[in-house]
């Protein structure tokens, strides 16, 4: 009986890794060189202020999904649109809480995604300079999830294994704010 049992046991535990759904990373850029002044709706939502310093650049997105680097200042952060809504990371990378002016990493912005191609998560780095030592940066990694859509923040690490192992958990509670 005790054979049967775990069998049993080992069956379901086994069941329930197989039926956990793969995902595997896709990249976008987000360097200054790959990017462009938003057009349409979002030239207008995005106005450049040189004089102020604010503005937004639209970088490379995935499928459906538009990727803005704003900039106000010395701050840099994603702004997201699926063409109909516009989400902010504005207020989690201010309040991220590990150095000043966070600023997107030109780099790359991972996307985790299921083998039919739908996004599950986007992880992307910010930088932020250390309050107490003048040259010196801090980073970590920003986890958005996507649940039916909707944009919602996980947290921030500082390793890609703690980011990919977040976005991949998903069931983050936290909607991002809409823009106006």
């Amino acid at each position: 009986m005790k054979k049967f049992i775990l069998a049993l046991a080992l069956f379901f535990s086994g069941a329930a890794v197989f039926s956990a759904e793969s995902l595997s990373s896709v990249y976008t850029s987000t360097k200054s060189k790959d990017c462009k002044r938003p057009a349409g709706i979002y030239k207008k939502l995005y106005p450049i202020d040189d004089e102020y310093g604010y503005g937004a650049e639209e970088c490379p997105g995935y499928k459906n999904m538009k990727v803005f680097a704003v900039y106000d200042d010395s701050r840099v952060w994603i702004d997201l649109s699926d063409g109909v809504n516009t989400w902010s990371t504005m207020k989690e990378v201010y309040n991220g809480d590990f150095g000043h002016f966070p600023a997107l990493r030109e780099g790359v912005a991972e996307w985790r995604v299921t083998k039919s191609g739908e996004a599950k998560a986007l992880i992307f780095r910010v930088d932020a300079q250390d309050p107490d030592i003048i040259g010196k940066t801090h980073s970590r990694l920003f986890v958005i999830s996507f649940d039916k859509g909707v944009p919602k923040y996980c947290g921030n690490v500082k390793t890609n294994e703690e980011a990919v192992k977040i976005a991949d958990r998903g069931n983050c509670t936290i909607k991002l704010e809409l823009t106006e």
